[in-house]
């Protein structure tokens, strides 16, 4: 099957989710280094629309992304430990992956062994925080930068853009095949397709009335107010079920799940 998706950051500004209709959508999470001039003194730092997209994102199918900037494996280590930490609090939001973006300028003076093995232990360090890892790469990458066959084991998101179909590429869940326009979003964001089947990702929460839902971070009612503090970590009792919202018992109040939830 294949699905219709965006990835989107802090360059998309304020994105209306009630108005966006993708199946899918990949938030960018965090990043290692910065390389603009708005962040080029930062180190391990979250994108500024991340809690926003993550919190407020209706779509079915939800996963996120850090921006690799690592040189060393020890580097990779501490970013993608930042970046797990970072996006833990919203874990039962994320049914698809967790996916390291491989591209940055950082990685140009590092060697095919070299940068494998960086991004190897990236990806295995995903895996070890609990959630599912994927590798955004390019068929540059692919051919001339990494080990041949190296990630031949793992989901793959490919930015392969201009072409009718994408390269052929083991394990290949989703395309970005270049930019697009959606409702909800002012000017244009990268366009996917997503080639994944419900047993290729983390199942979307199911909520039945009489179950249970824990309360965290970002935790939102259904007029858009966030949860407060005092109640992230409570477990409520849920009363009713609509698509994209459960109404809890102890605090009486309807809150927002991903759509699909039902």
């Amino acid at each position: 099957m294949t699905t219709k998706g965006i990835d989107v950051s802090t360059i998309q500004g304020v994105i209306d989710w009630d108005k966006v209709n993708c199946d899918f959508a990949v938030i960018k999470a965090t990043q290692g280094r910065g390389e603009g001039a708005a962040t080029r003194l930062l180190k391990r730092f979250t994108d500024s629309r991340f809690k926003y997209n993550i919190t407020r994102c209706r779509c079915s199918g939800i996963g996120t992304y850090h921006y690799l900037t690592a040189q060393t494996k020890e580097e990779a280590i501490e970013e993608i430990d930042y970046y797990c930490k970072t996006i833990a609090p919203y874990k039962a939001r994320i049914s698809l992956w967790a996916a390291v973006d491989v591209e940055s300028r950082y990685l140009d003076g590092l060697g095919k062994t070299e940068l494998t093995a960086i991004v190897r232990t990236a990806l295995e360090r995903v895996k070890k925080n609990g959630f599912r890892p994927m590798l955004y790469t390019n068929p540059n990458f692919l051919k001339y930068r990494f080990e041949p066959g190296a990630f031949n084991d793992c989901d793959i998101w490919l930015a392969h853009w201009g072409v009718k179909t994408p390269m052929t590429v083991p394990n290949l869940k989703i395309w970005q095949y270049g930019t697009t326009t959606v409702p909800g979003i002012s000017g244009k964001c990268d366009g996917n397709v997503g080639y994944y089947s419900a047993g290729a990702q983390t199942a979307t929460p199911s909520y039945k009335p009489g179950g249970k839902y824990i309360l965290a971070e970002g935790d939102a009612y259904t007029n858009g107010v966030a949860v407060p503090r005092t109640y992230w970590g409570r477990t409520c009792t849920i009363r009713q079920v609509k698509s994209d919202a459960v109404l809890l018992k102890e605090i009486n109040s309807w809150v927002r799940v991903p759509r699909g939830g039902k």
